[in-house]
């Protein structure tokens, strides 16, 4: 089922000086006829105020209209670049640039009601290599918002959602904040099951996240150096080369009793091997060899937002298809969001948009 505070924007008033703030479905919400595009306008019956439908959403206050904005952002998730779509469009740079922006914003607000207490049984982890500006070669030295990055993402192995991702400057530190989200979202205590590459620093990164130091045992000096606890479940799957020839693979099991490890998260890391290039093919900015490469870290950091969301809610994923029930062997495609639960239909790229997450007034008086 869809959660109760993604709503339509006319769903509830927006005065925050209204008795009746943010209760959706509350009954003070009526039709107020239009705006002279026809956008349409409602009115609370509580303190009278007037809003419009577009109001919390990329589409507010925006001179172009619905369809050129939704077709733009459409097209910066099927790969296309920014010149393209002024080729196409007509629609300078700067101006999508800004939509985009926005609707970053927008899914992230998505992305922390959903992801709030997301609980993950076993998860893999892995970063690709892409960068902004330039690839610090021919002269051009690293600098902090310019220069090669790594764009870590943690996908659900059962559903293949993507709940979390980081981007930094070295494997560590993005390996250190995706431990960081999954210890915000859902694991407090514990790390779910996780299978990674060999690269990347994880494992030092979920002592640091999650480890404790052993009890005092009442002499010398107090341990401070943090361990890994018996609980948890770790594997690496290592790729051996040599030069740049490929040699194979050594699944190397780090936490947990093996036999248990492997038969809990297999010997791969497929699943988000294949994410990532889902991610190449889906936003323009990671492909390899290309002029729309990211100019600036905000807008790689923007694009990437949108991209999961768009990926999450949007996209089906043939693997995760059930069948229909309709006695005709017929299948039901699903997004990694139906699989996770989070909700009841493959959403369009206009509902991702036009969905706002109501305020949260249940401790309010």
């Amino acid at each position: 089922m869809q959660h109760p505070r993604l709503v339509s924007p006319g769903s509830f008033c927006w005065n925050q000086d209204c008795p009746d703030y943010g209760k959706v479905g509350h009954g003070n919400i009526i039709k107020f006829g239009r705006t002279q595009k026809g956008t349409q306008r409602y009115r609370c019956k509580t303190c009278s105020k007037t809003f419009v439908q577009t109001k919390g959403t990329v589409f507010y206050g925006r001179h172009h209209s619905q369809e050129t904005i939704l077709e733009c952002l459409a097209w910066l998730a099927e790969r296309s670049s920014l010149a393209a779509i002024h080729r196409v469009k007509g629609i300078k740079e700067e101006t999508v640039l800004d939509w985009l922006k926005e609707a970053a914003k927008h899914v992230e607000e998505i992305e922390a009601l959903l992801l709030a207490n997301y609980h993950l049984t076993r998860a893999q982890l892995d970063a690709l290599w892409t960068y902004v500006g330039h690839k610090g070669e021919r002269g051009h030295l690293e600098e902090e918002e310019r220069g090669t990055f790594w764009r870590g993402t943690i996908i659900d192995i059962d559903t293949r959602l993507r709940v979390g991702r980081a981007i930094g400057k070295e494997e560590g530190e993005v390996a250190t904040a995706l431990m960081a989200k999954l210890k915000a979202r859902g694991h407090p205590d514990s790390p779910p099951a996780i299978a990674s590459d060999g690269e990347g620093s994880y494992r030092e990164a979920m002592v640091k996240t999650w480890g404790k130091a052993p009890k005092y045992a009442g002499r010398g000096r107090r341990p401070r150096r943090r361990q890994a606890q018996p609980d948890w479940h770790y594997l690496q799957v290592i790729k051996n080369r040599s030069g740049n020839r490929w040699k194979g693979i050594t699944i190397k099991v780090v936490y947990g009793d093996p036999e248990e490890v492997l038969n809990l998260l297999g010997e791969h890391t497929a699943y988000v091997e294949r994410t990532h290039l889902t991610s190449r093919q889906m936003n323009g900015r990671l492909v390899r060899k290309t002029l729309s490469f990211s100019k600036r870290r905000e807008m790689l950091e923007a694009s990437c937002a949108w991209e999961d969301w768009v990926y999450n809610l949007t996209r089906s994923v043939k693997t995760l298809r059930i069948e229909a029930g309709n006695g005709r062997g017929r299948w039901q495609p699903r997004s990694p969001a139906m699989a996770a639960g989070l909700t009841d239909h493959i959403w369009t790229v206009k509902e991702l948009l036009m969905t706002v997450v109501a305020p949260d007034v249940t401790n309010t008086k």
